[in-house]
């Protein structure tokens, strides 16, 4: 009983629509968390973006330090492509490079290693890049305390643990590379209408080219299955399951 059981939900995993197109993005509500389901063509241009805001924002120090400039460019040249996995293996003249680039940055009222920030949003974006993962999963009582600071500090939910704490010199150069980097502001609306819909316990998608939230009814089909969100992206893995239980339809082998 209970692995026909299992075979009829599993099957009935196959016919799940995909995710919502590339422009938007799906809000699955489950008890105390939201699951946001992602398009990879939306995913990719989420990372791209951070890549640009990362160079705006290191484009935006030199400002600050000019004779830093070849340092930061061989620091950025390693980072480019490296996962936080490299990290430990960093050259030794990378090493120097970036503890000149911080001390130029201390001279002018950057903080610790302020003045390579930007490398660290390299290095996320590059996680985010291999882990290959289309969802990301947050915490209701997360979810509103994010919205309530992007309320009330006005702080782009983007990004927006780059820009904690910082000095008055690096929170400047933080804002003017958020205000050169196109599609920061757009992505940040998208980003909070996700939010709200999270806070307040809402299923829908959200449209990230104009942040219009479609309210829909939470579909339970829609939740991931052992952590893995269902769509046609995942099928192959939903037959693998009934493989194993010996009970793939004769008309999908």
């Amino acid at each position: 009983m209970l692995r026909r059981l299992i075979v009829a939900a599993v099957s009935a995993m196959l016919l799940i629509d995909a995710p919502s197109p590339a422009a938007a993005s799906d809000v699955v509500v489950t008890g105390p968390s939201c699951t946001f389901l992602y398009s990879a063509a939306e995913r990719e241009q989420m990372l791209a973006l951070s890549g640009v805001f990362a160079a705006n924002w290191s484009a935006e120090i030199l400002r600050d330090i000019p004779a830093a400039a070849d340092d930061l460019a061989v620091a950025r040249t390693w980072h480019a492509d490296k996962t936080s996995d490299a990290l430990p293996s960093m050259p030794e003249h990378v090493r120097a490079a970036i503890e000149r680039v911080n001390t130029a940055g201390h001279r002018v009222g950057y903080a610790e290693d302020e003045a390579v920030a930007p490398l660290r949003i390299l290095v996320e974006r590059n996680d985010l890049r291999e882990s290959q993962r289309p969802w990301q999963i947050l915490d209701r009582d997360d979810a509103r305390d994010r919205l309530a600071a992007s309320r009330d500090r006005l702080t782009p939910t983007l990004l927006s643990e780059s820009r904690d704490g910082l000095s008055v010199a690096a929170g400047e150069s933080w804002l003017r590379a958020w205000e050169r980097t196109p599609g920061a502001q757009a992505e940040s609306e998208a980003s909070r209408a996700e939010l709200a819909l999270c806070a307040t316990g809402t299923a829908g998608s959200v449209d990230r080219s104009t942040a219009q939230s479609d309210l829909t009814p939470p579909p339970a089909t829609r939740l991931p299955l052992l952590g893995v969100p269902m769509g046609k992206v995942h099928s192959a893995f939903v037959m693998a399951l009934l493989e194993d239980v010996g009970s793939l339809p004769e008309s999908l082998r």
